[in-house]
Formats: structure tokens, C-alpha cells, sequence
């Protein structure tokens, strides 16, 4: 309480000593012109009442502005709370129990050896389009579009890993109006898998503190902000998730969280194969 009479008492004083000084310079500036008798008086009277006027206006104005501020910044610490808390208790635990069950199902009732070409290919198309909504669904709610184009401003790609040749091909990504590397050279293999695949797996983050380059990014992109997520199912190293974004404020911690989540749900489709 002390302290905010103490700003608040700091604050009014400055604003005092404003308004004094714009009256001031009012009532000298008419006392100035050469004007005489009541004539002087009324004018300065008006032109003092005008600047104090002027000063409490643009006082009040800034308040205003101030108070917009704060409300702003206070929804937007509510949302990244509620995010926080949606994405922790209710996403990450769905996604878990989705990639178990997968697996359990897998396990108990696995496919053929060889099944029909019209299984596959409908077991492929399912695939697609979990994918596709997984990097559309990873766009919008980490670097959501603006107006007044509304254009995407973060990027999501998937790489699958192969196994036999320790490569990674683009799988698929959204927007498609400005893609990713296509093609991974070696050097660039082998960081994707020791960085973000191997060893069981571990979120990748150029956050500009801890990390500040990635290979995942090319150089006069527009993008300087990834999470790349390994995707693995069980003991399979099935690919890697990568999100971009434009700069490092567009990523908060639960973003970190949704692309792990994104990337179980994606690990769980690929499960049955």
C-alpha cells in the first residue's frame, strides 16, 4: 500500500508540476503579446484553462493506454496459463493413452505378413491424413496467422527415418508455399538422428538463449524459432516432427509440450503398418 502512494504521490506530482509549467507558459506567452486591461486578463485566463486542459487530456489518455496495456498482458498470461494447464493435464495424458493403446492393439492383434493392396492403401490414406492434420494443427496453435492476410506464419514438416540407410525424407509439411529442406545431406542425418532420434529421443529447441542455429533451419528462410520432436513407437525410431516460427517470442514452454503430444498421436498412426 506505502508503495503505491509512493508512485501514485510521484506520479500526481509530475503531472502538477506539467499542468504549472503548460499554464506558465500560456499565461506568459498572451501576457507577452502586448495586450491590455481586461482584455489581457480574459485571454490568459482562457489560455491557461486550455493548457491545463490539454495536459489532464493527454494525462488521462496515457492512463487509458496503460490500462489496455496491463488488461492485454494479463489475458495473455491467463491464456498461457490455461494453455500450460490444457495441454499438461488433458493433451499430453489423451496422447499417451492413445500411442499405448495403439500399441497394445498392435501387439495383440498385429497384421499379416502380407495384407491386400486395398489395405494398405487405405491403412496409408488414413495415415496422410492424420499427418496432415497433425502440421496444420501444429501451424495454428503455435504461431497462429495474422491479419490482415491471415497467411500461416509457422511452418511443420515431418522427416521419416529410415533405419537401413540412417537417412530422412520428407514425409510432408504444411503450408506448402514455402517448404523445407527436401533433402537431407549426411552431416544432417546424422544431427537429426544423435541430436533429436537417438537415445530414446529428446525435444530439440533454437530458442536464441540455449540454442541459437539448427540445421533444420537454412539461412535467409524467415524462420529463426524450431521444436523438432522425435516421433518413435516403442523401440521404432519412426521420424521426427519439426515446427518453425518466425522468431523465438512466437514459442512458449506448452508449445513444447502440444509438439510432444502432436508427435505421439503421429507415432500412434504409424503403428499399424
Amino acid at each position: 500500500m506505502k508503495q503505491w502512494l509512493a508512485e501514485r504521490g510521484i506520479h500526481y506530482l509530475f503531472l502538477l508540476f506539467s499542468a504549472f509549467l503548460g499554464v506558465a507558459v500560456a499565461v506568459v506567452s498572451v501576457w507577452a503579446d502586448g495586450a491590455q486591461g481586461a482584455d489581457k486578463k480574459l485571454w490568459a485566463l482562457i489560455a491557461g484553462v486550455s493548457a491545463f486542459g490539454v495536459v489532464l487530456i493527454t494525462h488521462f489518455e496515457k492512463r487509458l493506454v496503460e490500462k489496455g496495456k496491463r488488461r492485454a498482458e494479463d489475458r495473455a498470461i491467463r491464456a498461457e496459463a490455461d494453455m500450460t494447464k490444457l495441454y499438461s493435464t488433458t493433451l499430453r495424458p489423451l496422447s499417451d493413452t492413445v500411442k499405448g493403446l495403439t500399441a497394445l492393439y498392435a501387439t495383440a492383434a498385429p497384421l499379416p505378413s502380407s495384407v491386400s493392396a486395398q489395405t494398405a492403401s487405405d491403412l496409408q490414406q488414413k495415415r496422410k491424413e492424420v499427418l496432415d492434420r497433425v502440421l496444420a494443427g501444429a501451424v495454428s496453435l503455435t504461431a497462429p496467422p495474422i491479419g490482415p492476410g491471415f497467411i500461416p506464419r509457422a511452418r511443420c514438416s515431418f522427416y521419416l527415418y529410415n533405419a537401413a540407410t540412417g537417412g530422412f525424407t520428407l514425409e510432408g509439411t504444411f503450408p506448402g508455399y514455402r517448404p523445407p529442406r527436401t533433402v537431407i545431406d549426411p552431416v544432417g542425418a546424422a544431427h537429426m538422428k544423435n541430436a533429436i532420434l537417438g537415445g530414446g529421443g529428446k525435444t530439440f529447441r533454437i530458442d536464441g538463449d540455449q540454442e541459437k542455429h539448427s540445421y533444420l533451419i537454412p539461412v535467409g528462410t524467415g524462420y529463426e524459432a524450431v521444436i523438432a520432436v522425435p516421433v518413435i513407437h516403442g523401440t521404432e525410431e519412426i521420424g521426427i516432427l519439426s515446427v518453425d516460427a518466425p522468431s523465438f517470442s512466437d514459442f512458449i514452454d506448452p508449445h513444447v509440450t502440444l509438439m510432444e503430444s502432436l508427435a505421439n498421436i503421429l507415432a500412434a498412426s504409424y503403428a499399424l503398418r
